[in-house]
């Protein structure tokens, strides 16, 4: 399929809409050589429950191409806003693997929006003005709709059939999209929350920090093979590979964060946790990117993790967050979950105990971790926007924090 048509459900009743939607279809097929019954993917109706969705999910996993729909409902369409989502996870996860960034999102602006745009948005090129003042100014239903501008579609519907053609040149991998209506809507994610009185307003995507580096503290499953009751099926040879919420979702968390970022506009990188660790949390960087933790709660059960966890227990910054992908409440009223829940205790309890959202562990599902991530992203731009002082220690700050007591195999009790 070459190209998804993304629009809002509120537009479907105009008819000249379904006109462009079949004009286009026909001009792909004709230029393209494709066949015109697997050329578009248009969402026409909306039967309820999951067949509907898993469609849905379907076409965004394999289309090659995915062109939005602006208008004044578009962006406040929740359906749109998680597609947009699952498509810019597809963009991301090729990114990761290939180290390039597809341009296959080509929008069309049918109506033009009087609201300002979500980042997600407006970070991308705008072609407008390559089609003409009377596009830009009045969009393209106008265009369809008025037959003293029938030359200026035409033409509109030439260059525009080349530019999706061309970016289906070169699609991001197809990526799998097991629930769509779990993702996060990418417009509702770059929407900033209200202020409490008095309080400094957090920063927007545009301002601030722009680059999160995602660094992951998690075993291979050849290290979980000596782990009492670990869940083998979760881990794999690469950190990409590790999907805590199998079987209930069994995509890489990885991936998930990543496009989780790329909705907010801002570029990602992905880490494994070592050394190299303490020079994003107490070098220069600390002022222009955000750190996000994410530890596996397994974790604190490796050798190789518990001098890297007794030192960053020691340490702060207000550029970073710990993400542990799980209930811990939940977990630690089990027999097993609460030795576990002790020893995650033992190993980063500062951050436990330090409030202020410098740790979360209220996440049981992916959607809740994907809700949580969006929501902590924005949180640490606004801290680094208000603070000048970024980086502290935390044994510095004195006895409010418990010390670090070690015992058997290098884990405090």
């Amino acid at each position: 399929m070459r190209f998804f048509f993304s629009y809002a459900r509120a537009d479907l009743v105009d008819p000249f809409l379904d006109r462009f939607y079949e004009d286009l279809c026909l001009d792909v097929s004709t230029k393209g050589g494709v066949p015109l019954d697997s050329v578009g993917f248009i969402d026409r109706e909306q039967p309820s429950g999951g067949p509907w969705a898993g469609m849905l999910s379907e076409a965004l996993a394999q289309c090659e191409v995915f062109v939005p729909v602006y208008s004044p409902h578009y962006f406040i369409s929740e359906v749109s806003g998680k597609e947009w989502s699952a498509f810019a996870a597809r963009v991301a996860a090729h990114e990761q693997a290939t180290g390039v960034r597809t341009k296959s999102i080509v929008p069309v602006w049918w109506l033009p929006s009087r609201a300002e745009l979500p980042p997600v948005a407006g970070g991308l090129h705008d072609p407008r003005d390559a089609f003409g003042a009377d596009y830009k100014k009045y969009g393209l239903r106008t265009l369809v709709r008025r037959p003293k501008y029938k030359d200026q579609y035409l033409e509109f519907r030439d260059r525009y059939t080349d530019m999706i053609l061309k970016a289906a040149e070169t699609p991001p991998a197809p990526h799998q999209v097991p629930d769509l209506l779990a993702l996060p809507n990418a417009f509702a994610m770059a929407e900033r929350p209200a202020p409490a009185a008095g309080q400094i307003p957090a920063a927007r995507a545009g301002g601030g920090a722009r680059k999160v580096v995602f660094v992951v503290a998690v075993g291979r499953r050849d290290d979980m093979l000596n782990v009492e009751h670990a869940e083998l099926d979760l881990y794999g040879e690469e950190l990409v590979d590790w999907r805590p919420y199998h079987p209930a979702f069994s995509g890489s968390i990885v991936v998930r964060a990543q496009g989780v970022a790329f909705t907010r506009d801002m570029e990602s990188q992905v880490l494994p946790a070592d050394d190299s660790l303490f020079t994003l949390l107490e070098g220069p960087a600390e002022r222009s990117c955000l750190v996000v933790l994410i530890v596996d709660s397994r974790a604190v059960e490796l050798n190789a993790y518990q001098e890297l966890f007794a030192r960053l227990d020691r340490t702060r910054s207000r550029n970073s967050i710990v993400l542990v992908p799980s209930d811990l409440d939940e977990l630690s009223k089990g027999p097993r979950g609460s030795d576990l829940y002790n020893r995650l205790y033992a190993s980063l309890g500062n951050w436990m105990d330090a409030g202020g959202g410098a740790f979360r562990g209220d996440m049981p599902s992916m959607q809740d971790f994907e809700r949580v991530l969006g929501q902590v992203l924005i949180e640490i731009q606004g801290r680094i926007m208000r603070m000048a002082d970024v980086v502290r220690r935390v044994n510095e700050t004195g006895p409010q924090f418990r010390p670090v007591l070690t015992g058997p195999g290098g884990l405090g009790r």
